[in-house]
């Protein structure tokens, strides 16, 4: 394995581009986290201009128990690509409002604020599916994060300046406390599944004077490692995107706990499990496996606990370290065919869906079927409904309860994050708090 540092950069999304008449580059993969933990969600910390000292670690309890804070002084991006010879590219980060609209404040957006720093790592040998892998570290030399809120990541072709795609990541500048509380719940399931859900409450608290009241009106929160599901609750953002089970409300002050809570959220499932690790039963041969049985129809059962959404490729070594092309199969007994498109929806697509994962029904099999390349490793998953937007390309209405039902035995842990519109700078919407927990806790 051969490693090079090379002021190159990073890539997102799956799609294709050209570097020259001769050379195609495809873009396989592409995800985010924490430092070097791929577990880890990429919240990076924003130290404040007045501060010198060493930062002290929060004390945020973890859905297992222990205490460990989810923020950390990198976020890694990592990307894989199919060419054949590394590409140049170079990346900037775009400040967003709190539910994603990028940001037109010049000031906190600084299209000089790029970079072009990536470490590449060749693909094992006999790799058929991705040639490089790029790890981008943000900040980093060329790139800093001054202001909290939420980043997108875009990457350009350095050749005809072209995007080529984007992920995401959230920078935070702590000055308030936040904490969560669980209660299960009640809703009306559109199909014949546990009407199970979930109220999660945030309550925000600051020290008299540091922030203002009327200032801090949202909190969105995630299931971790699914950015592209926010839950939003905020008196001045819209709410549309929330399942329309839920409802909102907020209440009080900062200095007594200012609470933000949404109800009847689904409570899901636990995730389904593709283990790929085992050669003998998934071989480096190039030739699609299929797995060995179709997948059915859950109604709140699973065998084994997920991994909260989160790709782990702990076990692979690096001569290992490739795509295999997979059929999945859903048997849609006893329900039959969907009114919906049908979608994979996992850890291996960043739990974003569009027609690359739309799954095709045959109707004398009976079957739902999808091949795909899936990165060697442990993949979290389920089966989605929804409506593929044609024109662009995105999935409307992803819901899980036709295929997963709901059970309050899922045990997915809940980020949640406090957005403060900071008045400096021509006003952004900076995070002041982030807590993280489950219904384990």
């Amino acid at each position: 394995m051969k490693h090079y540092t090379i002021a190159l950069l990073a890539c997102m999304c799956c799609s294709v581009f050209a570097w020259g008449a001769d050379d195609v580059v495809q873009l396989r993969g592409i995800r985010s986290y924490g430092e070097r933990d791929e577990r880890k969600p990429p919240i990076v910390l924003v130290e404040p201009a007045t501060t010198t000292s060493k930062r002290s670690e929060p004390s945020i309890q973890n859905p297992f128990g222990s205490t460990a804070s989810p923020i950390s002084q990198f976020v890694t991006v990592e990307f894989d690509v199919m060419s054949s010879t590394i590409p140049n590219v170079y990346a900037r980060i775009v400040h967003c409002t709190a539910d994603w609209r990028e940001d037109e404040n010049g000031f906190v957006t600084d299209i000089s604020n790029r970079t072009s720093l990536v470490d590449w790592t060749i693909a094992a040998q006999r790799s058929k599916y991705y040639a490089y892998r790029g790890r981008i570290r943000f900040p980093n030399e060329q790139t800093a994060v001054r202001f909290s809120g939420n980043w997108k990541v875009r990457v350009y072709d350095m050749q005809d300046d072209v995007l080529i795609g984007e992920t995401r990541f959230f920078a935070v500048e702590e000055k308030a406390q936040a904490s969560m509380n669980f209660m299960t719940d009640f809703y009306e399931p559109t199909f014949r599944v546990s009407s199970i859900a979930l109220t999660l409450e945030t309550i925000v608290n600051a020290n008299p004077g540091t922030l203002v009241d009327g200032m801090l009106q949202t909190v969105v929160l995630y299931r971790n490692n699914r950015w592209f599901e926010p839950l939003i609750v905020s008196n001045n953002v819209s709410t549309e995107t929330n399942p329309p089970s839920s409802s909102t409300m907020t209440a009080g002050i900062l200095n007594g706990g200012k609470v933000f809570r949404i109800a009847r959220i689904p409570a899901q499932n636990d995730y389904r499990i593709l283990d790929l690790t085992n050669l003998a039963m998934f071989p480096s041969n190039g030739a699609p496996v299929r797995l060995p049985l179709s997948d059915l129809r859950r109604n709140g059962s699973f065998i084994e606990r997920g991994d909260d959404g989160a790709l782990v490729t702990t076990f692979i070594t690096s001569s290992d370290d490739e795509y295999v092309p997979i059929e999945f199969v859903l048997d849609p007994t006893p329900g039959g065919e969907s009114r919906d498109d049908v979608f994979l929806v996992g850890s291996f697509n960043n739990w974003k869906p569009d027609r690359d994962w739309l799954m095709s029904y045959n109707e004398e099999l009976r079957l739902y079927r999808l091949r795909q390349w899936v990165r060697r490793g442990r993949h979290n998953y389920m089966y989605g409904t929804g409506q593929l937007d044609v024109d662009e390309g995105s999935v409307k209405g992803l819901s899980f309860e036709e295929f997963e039902g709901n059970t309050a035995s899922a045990g997915h842990s809940f980020l949640a994050f406090a957005y403060y519109r900071v008045q400096d700078y021509g006003t952004y919407d900076g995070i002041v708090a982030v807590a993280q927990s489950s219904i384990y806790k």
